[in-house]
Parts: structure tokens; sequence; C-alpha cells
């Protein structure tokens, strides 16, 4: 094998090696990241027979599933604002929470699953699993460390200045007091301290309203 061959053999296995370095410590860009988001999202909402629809103009016909432990294909995902998708479990006892003391302040209790982990190897999701179930503050002594005071501004650009973000509202507006539901919360609309991190969630939400 002559020098000059020797030399192309080299120079090529440099810049295979560096194509596939390269590669491994690329770096994904915004918009891919909320590329990969949307497709976590829709392949969620579709996967295992599951469907979407408008919330009813007649809101007593929105559905509930009285499941909490799973996930169901037979209820709708409805679609509220901004990317938000809401399952009902339980609709609630009754009570309408409201912008107004003193049924305006609403502890909630919540476990929640990463959607882009989920959708790099789907699994039939069980909320309370010991081993793959969702983590939050769900089993917390003191449910009133997390609350937020109702407000329905719903604005995407108003959410990241909401600790936990406005989706996680969105519900109240057809639930009531004691409620729970399942959701699907974009990144841009969910706790404000992983916004920039482009990751949705799976939530199982429980409210209840608080007094001050």
């Amino acid at each position: 094998m002559n020098h000059k061959v020797k030399i192309f053999i080299f120079n090529t296995v440099l810049a295979l090696l560096a194509v596939v370095f390269s590669g491994c410590g690329k770096t994904q860009t915004y918009a891919e990241m909320l590329k990969q988001e949307s497709e976590s999202i829709d392949k969620f909402l579709s996967y295992g027979g599951r469907f979407t629809a408008p919330i009813p103009s007649n809101v007593d016909e929105i559905l509930a599933t009285g499941d909490r432990l799973h996930v169901s294909n037979t209820v709708p995902f409805y679609e509220l604002s901004n990317g938000v998708y809401m399952q009902p479990v339980n609709k609630g006892n009754g009570t309408k929470i409201t912008t107004t003391s003193p049924n305006n302040k609403v502890a909630f209790r919540f476990l929640r699953i990463n959607l882009n982990t989920w959708a790099s190897n789907p699994y039939e999701i069980e909320m309370f699993s010991n081993t793959n179930g969702g983590v939050g503050n769900y089993y917390y002594s003191d449910i009133k460390d997390y609350y937020f005071f109702y407000d329905p501004v719903y604005t995407a650009s108003s959410s990241q200045y909401y600790t936990y973000g406005m989706g996680i509202e969105y519900p109240l507006a057809y639930l009531t007091d004691e409620s729970a539901c399942y959701l699907v919360i974009p990144s841009q609309m969910g706790f404000s301290d992983g916004v920039s991190s482009v990751v949705p969630y799976l939530y199982y939400v429980e409210y209840y309203i608080i007094s001050k």
C-alpha cells in the first residue's frame, strides 16, 4: 500500500470519527425540542385507542372515567386552551371554584410522568405504580404546601410567571371542589422552573378548596 493511499484512508477515518463524535455531542436546538414535545404529546394522545374531543357546548355532558389508577380509552382527552388536554376522573362535589374568596384558594395533589421519556418506550401507564408510576406531592402529609389562587387568565404568555403554570388551572372552568383529572400539559403551560427544558408531562391532579 503506497503512502498516498495510507494518507487517504487515515484522513477518511478521521472524518468519519469526527462525524460520529459531533453527532453524539449534538445539543438539540429549541425548535427541535419543541418538535419532540409535540410528537411525544401526539403519540400519547393516540396510544392504546385514546382520542381527543372538544369541550361539549353543554358542559354537563363532559364525561368522567371514575378510575384514578388508569388512563382511559373510552373517555376523551378534552381539548382546553394552549395545547392542554383534560380527561376528568371525578367532576367533584358540585361546589364551584371561583375567582373570589373564599372559593379561590386551591390546594392540589399531583403525580406526573415525563412524556418525552414515555414516548421513547411507550407502556401502559399506571400512575400509582411503585416501579414506573408518576412522581409528585401526592403522598406529602400536608397538601396545603402546594396551592394557587384561581385566576383564569388563559394566556400562554403569562403562564411562565405563575409558579405552577396556567395549565393546571384550566380544568377548574369545568370541574368543582374535590375533583380529579388527568392532564397533558406542554412545557410552556407547566411549572415555571421547567419551561426552558421543553418537557411535556402527563399529570394526575386532585383539587381542594382550602380556607386562608
